[in-house]
């Protein structure tokens, strides 16, 4: 994935402005022994060599499958959609404070075509460097999709998790819905002191033919020996439509690859889509200033192939940092305006 960024700043300089970065480069290996071991190891070369996907599976159940390694955590219909066929550049604001993503840990889980049901309990990410013993948590996920058809599905879901960090940091911020810069408009700061806190989540999506929609509400509730105790909650709300007729792929909790109608190479155009998100971030409560976000994302994706895919997004964050708690006050509001663009092949 390369991707190129342009921001029109407001108050705040962005840190790392208008620039170009390999936003994904990723290689793995995965396979199969005995019939019932499954594995796979996957490396990130634009994130200097950094291990994202490593686990063995086991299969030989009947009813589900056990994983141990690091993998995704069960939590978050968008998260728990892989990157290659997300409907926007970047996932919305709540995801990236909230969700779990990939942990080292053990796991199991059962999927239908219509439920699928998953728990683990995990420590921290192999990236994660740490002072002393690691924090752990454990999690669950559960969805029921009651229409799962070809080009109509609706999708519900539940999940939440319990994490104690040791003493280790407790913190959640949320980029502005674009990678290339480091400035975070919402941001706790570390919470002194944490003892243990909890997060959960609600998923809703359906497909009706061409059209879809999609949202989560998604929320932490925190603990502190020596502050006051704070909830932070956030959500998003989508709309799609392939103007080429296409629908998007739904399989066991997520969403998956689109297939275009005609495939540029072979006479054809592709599939086109064209999307509109808004999100809201709210991480003001009790002792914790970090600040409320608004954003709204509108998307084109041209798919050329199976394969290839380019996105433009354009997101205008309307952020209100309040800095009068844990961290010194810099700034108040901010509107920048971000326009981005990627191209993506996977293989």
């Amino acid at each position: 994935m390369a991707d190129a960024a342009w921001y029109n700043q407001d108050n705040v300089k962005l840190d790392g402005q208008n620039g170009t970065e390999f936003r994904r480069a990723r290689l793995f290996v995965k396979g199969t022994m005995y019939g019932v071991w499954h594995y796979k190891a996957q490396y990130d070369l634009a994130a200097s060599y950094e291990i994202k996907d490593a686990y063995i599976r086991y299969t030989g159940f009947d009813w589900g499958k056990i994983t141990v390694g690091q993998f995704k955590q069960p939590f978050g219909l968008e998260e728990l959609t892989s990157s290659k066929y997300i409907t926007f550049m970047e996932r919305a604001l709540p995801t990236e404070a909230f969700a779990t993503s990939r942990r080292i840990g053990l796991g199991g889980n059962y999927a239908s075509d219509n439920w699928t049901m998953a728990a683990s309990v995990y420590g921290r990410e192999e990236a994660d460097d740490t002072d002393g013993d690691q924090g752990y948590g454990v999690g669950a996920r559960l969805t029921w999709a009651p229409w799962n058809e070809k080009t109509r599905v609706l999708h519900l879901g539940v999940a939440g998790a319990w994490e104690d960090p040791n003493d280790n940091s407790m913190r959640f911020r949320a980029r502005p819905e674009s990678h290339k810069t480091n400035t975070r408009f919402v941001d706790t700061g570390s919470i002194p002191d944490p003892d243990n806190f909890t997060r959960y989540g609600l998923e809703a999506a359906t497909v009706f033919g061409p059209f879809s929609l999609q949202g989560e509400y998604m929320g932490v509730s925190t603990s502190s020996d020596s502050v006051e105790d704070a909830d932070f909650t956030g959500w998003y709300a989508y709309g799609s439509w392939f103007l080429t007729g296409e629908s998007r792929k739904y399989k066991k909790g997520a969403f998956s690859r689109v297939t275009p109608k005609s495939t540029v190479g072979k006479g054809g155009m592709g599939a086109w889509e064209f999307a509109v998100r808004y999100s809201a971030l709210d991480l003001q409560d009790g002792d914790t200033s970090g600040g409320r976000e608004e954003n709204i994302t509108v998307g084109v994706e041209w798919y050329a192939t199976k394969y290839v895919r380019f996105m433009a997004n354009y997101v205008h964050a309307d952020a209100e940092r309040l800095r009068s708690g844990l961290i010194t006050p810099t700034y108040d509001d901010d509107s920048p305006d971000i326009y981005q663009i990627r191209a993506q092949i996977d293989f």
